[in-house]
């Protein structure tokens, strides 16, 4: 008799934490970090600078100037994020101006 009531728990505990594990994420896939193991696309685009004053950006790890009417070319990886570095009339520092994406490939974006 106990015997059987052991052997009951524990099917019935098995079959509490079996819902859970069927919908549980593997432990092999890593939600963050793995994205750097793989080469992520370069990306080919421009900014053209309409603010009238030149723009300081950090694009990728590189910083530039982006003098006011001219058009500059940018290769970044996709994931990548275009930031003001300096404080305009429209823009804040800090503030992003472009996450790199596959869909810019070779558009422009005029910031005015």
């Amino acid at each position: 008799m106990k015997r059987n009531f052991v052997v009951g728990t524990m099917v019935v505990a098995a079959a509490m934490f079996a819902g859970q594990a069927v919908y549980a994420q593997p432990l092999a896939i890593s939600p963050a970090g793995t994205h750097s193991m793989y080469k992520s696309k370069m990306v080919n685009f421009k900014i053209t600078n309409n603010t009238g004053e030149p723009l300081t950006v950090k694009a990728g790890k590189n910083t530039l100037v982006l003098e006011p009417g001219k058009t500059t070319d940018f290769t970044l990886a996709s994931g990548d994020e275009v930031v003001s570095k300096n404080r305009t009339k429209h823009y804040d520092e800090g503030q992003v101006l472009a996450h790199v994406n596959e869909d810019l490939e070779g558009h422009n974006i005029t910031i005015e």
